[in-house]
């Protein structure tokens, strides 16, 4: 297969600059998400590996190859797209066989006087059968696209890319015509093929769930730079910024303004007790300790009532304004004064809007954030 490598890849359009010099190593048979909001170039980021793109400046390589000038045809690429594009008159055997049909082959690639031919028919047949084996529709082959559910052309779509046995495939947002119960069957049948194929893979969303789901590793993108790259897990629990923490994770953290004073978190409205080693950490680190931003997820804030190991020394008094209920959870969105943030808490919570609870925050699990730079000043 092929490992893809960007090395300070600029992308500019006139006068805008929408790829700012970015870096990133995809291993061979890796997954990698490109994650971001719209806008923030992740899209031209994959379109400079494909070669529909031309790169500014710096360098694309797929394997030790320098691709820069590469025509995107002879690149050993397949890219499923958004729309899936099939072709409306073919069947589903046409629309996936179309890219064979005129592809010319190398029977032995050992033998320097081989002379690429056409693929024959029952050659195309046996790899079309293959990728429709694979994907589940062996019995959808002689029917037009228009007689398929939207789930059935995606996986027509993939079974086109398969069907090419490429180097690297390139899915740009191929599931967000879906709806939610599909797309979330999609994701999981998407890592499956992905692992079974063993073919490296870069995937671009702007849903984070998506990410977090596909992703061997995370790129978080915005404004045409990869603010952090690593796997979910580590894109979670230790964010670099602001931005990727607000961005992963669903519901999104809570940000408080605020101060440090000795080892206190201090607002307006309330305090809490930071951890002895994460407040010499903001005193050394921030550029100015009166303006920090704590960051708490909701699910880290607990019902003190309900808690399974309840704080007595970080709570705070808060009303219900919205309380949802989710089934498996129960999110309240809760306001101290003009202070609003939200807890994800357990099912067994009486509170109800316009009462006043006793919230626990979980403080070995919150982050603090520069003021000015927003770099978290704990990892």
């Amino acid at each position: 297969m092929a490992q893809v490598k960007m090395k300070n890849v600029v992308k500019q359009f006139s006068e805008k600059l929408v790829l700012d010099n970015i870096n990133i190593d995809i291993a061979d048979k890796e997954l990698v998400v490109f994650v971001g909001p719209s806008g923030c170039g992740k899209s031209t980021a994959m379109r400079c590996v494909a070669g529909l793109e031309e790169v500014t400046s710096g360098m694309v390589y797929i394997d030790d190859d320098v691709v820069n000038t590469v025509p995107a045809k002879d690149r050993d690429i397949a890219m499923v797209f958004q729309n899936y594009a099939l072709y409306p008159h073919m069947n589903v055997r046409d629309n996936i066989a179309f890219g064979l049909k005129a592809r010319k082959i190398l029977v032995d690639k050992d033998d320097p006087k081989a002379v690429p031919r056409k693929l024959r028919p029952e050659e195309i047949e046996d790899k079309v059968q293959r990728a429709a084996n694979i994907l589940k529709i062996p019995d959808l082959l002689e029917r037009k696209p228009k007689e398929l559910s939207g789930g059935q052309q995606q996986r027509v779509a993939m079974g086109r890319a398969i069907v090419r046995e490429p180097k690297v495939f390139l899915m740009d947002e191929p599931l967000s015509n879906l709806d939610a119960k599909l797309r979330a069957h999609m994701r999981t049948e998407l890592k499956r093929l992905q692992i079974e194929l063993g073919v490296t893979t870069i995937y671009v969303t702007h849903d984070q769930a998506e990410a977090m789901t596909l992703g061997d590793r995370i790129a978080c993108m915005n404004e045409g730079i990869f603010q952090q790259i690593g796997t979910p897990e580590e894109v979670y629990d230790k964010p670099v910024n602001k931005f990727v923490a607000g961005f992963i994770g669903s519901p999104a953290m809570n940000f408080l303004e605020g101060k440090l004073d000795g080892d206190k978190f201090v607002t307006p409205a309330f305090s809490l007790n930071l951890p002895e080693s994460m407040a010499v950490k903001v005193v050394k680190n921030a550029t100015n300790p009166s303006e920090i931003i704590l960051g708490v997820r909701p699910e880290d804030i607990e019902d003190r009532e309900f808690a399974l190991n309840p704080s007595t020394a970080n709570t705070v008094s808060v009303e219900v304004m919205v309380r949802e209920n989710y089934g498996s959870d129960i999110f309240l969105a809760v306001s101290v004064d003009s202070i609003e943030f939200n807890a994800r808490v357990n099912t067994g919570t009486k509170a109800r809007i316009g009462d006043q609870i006793e919230l626990a925050f979980d403080m070995s699990r919150v982050h603090i954030f520069d003021g000015k730079s927003e770099k978290n000043l704990t990892i």
